[in-house]
């Protein structure tokens, strides 16, 4: 290994290891919102292939039928999209990144209670 390639891995080292822990956070909520995200949509493309519920958003209804693997693409897009907005901001409007982020995983935590209901209930 040359010199120069050992010193731009010394310095990537460096400089992944100075996230602060605001960073990783943005990071850490990003990729459960994307888990969230295609949990909502797997369990929601199977709860309505076993009839047990129906899409309310007609445009959701019409990408699970016709298009389902883009919408998986989209939901993950949009979740990144999000991740990468509030990585920018993080400096200028902190409190803007944590409440943003912070409603969106207690949106999508309230989303998959609604899941766990239906399934719970369908089991009984």
């Amino acid at each position: 290994m040359s010199t120069s390639e050992s010193k731009s891995q010394k310095e990537f080292q460096i400089t992944s290891s100075k996230l602060n822990l605001f960073e990783k956070r943005i990071i850490v909520l990003t990729i459960i919102l994307m888990i969230f995200n295609i949990m909502d949509v797997e369990l929601t493309i199977w709860g309505i292939s076993l009839q047990l519920i129906e899409e309310g958003n007609p445009l959701m209804a019409l990408f699970i039928e016709k298009y389902p693997l883009y919408l998986k693409i989209v939901k993950l897009l949009l979740s990144i999209i999000l991740g990468t907005a509030c990585w920018w901001i993080r400096d200028t409007s902190r409190n803007l990144v944590v409440y943003g982020m912070g409603f969106t995983v207690i949106v999508y935590l309230l989303i998959m209670l609604v899941h766990a209901h239906w399934i719970y209930i369908t089991i009984l």
